[in-house]
């Protein structure tokens, strides 16, 4: 625990002691053409480790510091030293070639020194070039290869670079120094084998090379969003870096080296504090803009100098006010085409809900509508992944999705519809992300009202098949059971009285009136069971009450003796009727609000407790409004979902058109409110 607590504490300070001596070279070396007045300086600066020595060495002295990072601080300073003594070196050679024989700094004479430093600038520069674009990639973004044979690929690197720096530092070539003019530890008889071996070293690490960027590539595809987020920094800075050395003026292409330690940082310790989105953002408006205000300036430049001529100076002035006239505008639409590339609909959320609407108008059912409707969602804002799950009440969730959905990573948004959750819309961060940006929030939040719609849509369509299915399979069980009672109970009863009265007839013809009695006696009872009978099969097809007494009374009465049945201690139960006089309620709305009522008050008692259970009537224009009201315990809706009492209740409203929501909490009691038409068949 000791060593490694001192080995822990060992290494930063090596490594932040390597990196000041290669801060110190290069400071060095751009020190001394400024204070001898040497004109390389430009040359100097032209070489990018003259940057990378310091940039590299900062950036590795703060990784090495941090455990996780420390490979990859490591291998920082390991470049960082490498480029510091290549700079230095050049820059003590081009100093001694321009003094020539005057080599002399603070009275010592350096000349023997200039040999060993133009040594140095045949291969120092070899190992951070062949670090950086070689091994660096293979180890991002915190200092360990892939797994499997990737493992294998860092050592192969280091050799493939070592090797290439041995090769160049004994290779016999010119400098180009007047100095030191050739390579002072060049070896003759290795001239003929350097061609060939330099060409299979160069192979390979072009080779490998192209291998780190593809493990860049699969470590992207098999990170989770973090580590996309840091490999997103470093794939930044290097195109970055690219983009500058390839079209930038040399002080530009300095500056630009810095980019690439820099993403390496915030890619290993602070990359959930910068937002890698906004950045690329950015720079992409900020590229268009300017090669746009590039061709715009060449273009009317030239237009205006064959107009007004080529020595006006008003070529340059109509061109520079131009762009300045077009430089807004060109800028909010370069902005809005970047916002589309990147973000989809989201900067315009009217495109996106336009869109929305017309996959749902266009779908030849409500479940391909909810289909089409999440597609239309995923693709117009560049989600990974978007699905609905709409929530049955009387069956398991009907779920729809389109892309790939992790429930864990997704962000959830409520469909409310009525008051009522008919589903849940869950969304997946774009790639890259692990949370949803707070504008794709506020534009799925927005379309949580269509798809809610949408839901609805879907489940009463479910509610309609299921009730179609009910509806038949009731049917033929009703006639089931009345082809049983007619056959089996109804039937063998009339044939039984129709004998008995045969029988009795026979009896009279032979003049015994005694026996004829007792057997008219008998078909009478027999005539009663039969008649009783027939009023069952009338009261199982329709409540008798309703006929008897109307739907208020029925209810009056029928409620009291439920409540007797049912609990202890009787609550009271009362109904108010808010109907006009000339009301006529059709037989079907009738049945349906009686055993609406019936089950509430019925589920109430059971479950509630109450004290108190008011039934209220009333006429709301051309529906019949039912609701049932208790002052029992409730429950809370997000936990207990309805039963088969109240998916009995919601089918019966359902076939006449209707609808009916429940709303409870604990403590508070529960209603029970329904909506059925007065006149179903006028309802489409």
């Amino acid at each position: 625990m000791q060593d490694e607590y001192r080995t822990g504490r060992a290494v930063p300070a090596v490594a932040r002691l390597v990196s000041a001596l290669a801060v110190a070279a290069a400071l060095a070396a751009v020190a001394l053409p400024v204070l001898t007045g040497a004109d390389y300086l430009e040359r100097l600066m032209g070489t990018p480790e003259a940057v990378l020595a310091p940039a590299y060495a900062a950036a590795g002295a703060w990784l090495a510091g941090h455990e996780r990072a420390r490979r990859i601080g490591l291998l920082l300073v390991t470049i960082s030293a490498f480029a510091g003594c290549y700079v230095l070196s050049l820059s003590f050679t081009a100093w001694s070639d321009a003094a020539g024989l005057d080599t002399r700094l603070l009275g010592l004479d350096l000349r023997p020194l200039a040999g060993a430093a133009a040594w140095l600038t045949t291969w120092c520069w070899i190992p951070p070039l062949g670090l950086v674009a070689v091994l660096l990639p293979l180890l991002l973004p915190e200092g360990r290869p892939l797994a499997g044979w990737w493992s294998r690929l860092p050592r192969v690197a280091a050799a493939l670079v070592t090797g290439a720096t041995v090769v160049a530092a004994v290779t016999p070539r010119e400098l180009g120094f007047a100095s030191v003019p050739e390579n002072p530890l060049g070896i003759d008889a290795i001239e003929p084998v350097v061609l060939p071996v330099g060409l299979a070293l160069l192979g390979g690490c072009v080779a490998l090379m192209l291998l780190g960027l593809a493990s860049l590539v699969v470590r992207f595809r098999r990170a989770d969003g973090a580590e996309r987020r840091q490999i997103a920094w470093i794939g930044y800075g290097v195109a970055a870096t690219v983009v500058a050395t390839a079209v930038a003026p040399w002080w530009v292409r300095a500056l630009a080296v810095l980019l690439i330690p820099s993403c390496i940082v915030v890619a290993a310790l602070r990359y959930r504090l910068y937002d890698i989105d906004v950045l690329v953002n950015r720079t992409l408006v900020a590229g268009v803009l300017l090669s746009g205000a590039a061709l715009v300036y060449a273009a009317v430049v030239g237009w205006a100098g064959i107009v007004l001529g080529e020595t006006s100076r008003a070529a340059s002035f109509t061109a520079a006010f131009t762009i300045a006239l077009l430089f807004h505008p060109a800028r909010i639409r370069v902005q809005r085409a970047i916002d589309r590339l990147l973000y989809g609909d989201r900067a315009d959320p009217h495109v996106l809900f336009l869109r929305v609407d017309a996959a749902v108008r266009g779908a030849a059912s409500p479940r391909q509508a909810m289909r089409e409707a999440a597609t239309a969602v995923a693709l117009g804002l560049r989600l990974r992944g978007v699905a609905v799950s709409v929530r049955m009440p009387d069956g398991p969730d009907v779920e729809t999705s389109a892309g790939h959905v992790d429930l864990r990573l997704a962000g959830s948004f409520p469909l409310e519809l009525h008051g009522e959750t008919v589903g849940v819309l869950h969304a997946m961060p774009r790639t890259g992300s692990t949370i949803l940006d707070p504008q794709d929030r506020a534009v799925l939040a927005a379309l949580t009202g269509p798809l809610a719609s949408t839901a609805q849509a879907v489940r009463l369509t479910h509610h309609l098949e299921r009730s179609r299915d009910r509806l038949v399979t009731t049917r033929e069980e009703e006639r089931r059971r009345l082809r049983r009672d007619l056959h089996d109970g109804l039937g063998p009863q009339l044939a039984a009285i129709a004998m008995t009265v045969d029988t009795a007839g026979s009896v009279l013809g032979r003049g015994d009136t005694g026996r004829t009695a007792r057997l008219i006696g008998v078909a009478a009872d027999q005539t009663a069971e039969a008649i009783a009978d027939v009023r069952r099969l009338v009261r199982g097809l329709r409540p008798p009450a309703l006929d008897e007494l109307g739907l208020v009374g029925a209810l009056t009465s029928g409620l009291a003796a439920t409540a007797a049945v049912d609990t202890d201690e009787v609550p009271s139960i009362t109904v108010h009727a808010e109907l006009g006089s000339s009301l006529e309620l059709p037989a079907a709305v009738e049945v349906a609000a009686y055993r609406i009522v019936q089950e509430a008050v019925s589920n109430a008692l059971r479950h509630g407790g109450p004290r108190q259970v008011t039934v209220t009537l009333r006429e709301a224009g051309d529906d019949l409004a039912v609701s049932v009201t208790d002052d029992g315990t409730g429950f809370d809706l997000a936990v207990n979902r309805a039963g088969v009492g109240m998916a009995s209740m919601r089918e019966r409203a359902a076939e006449l058109g209707g609808t009916v929501r429940l709303d409870s909490a604990p403590g508070k009691g529960t209603t029970v409110a329904a909506l059925i038409p007065l006149h179903p068949g006028d309802r489409s």
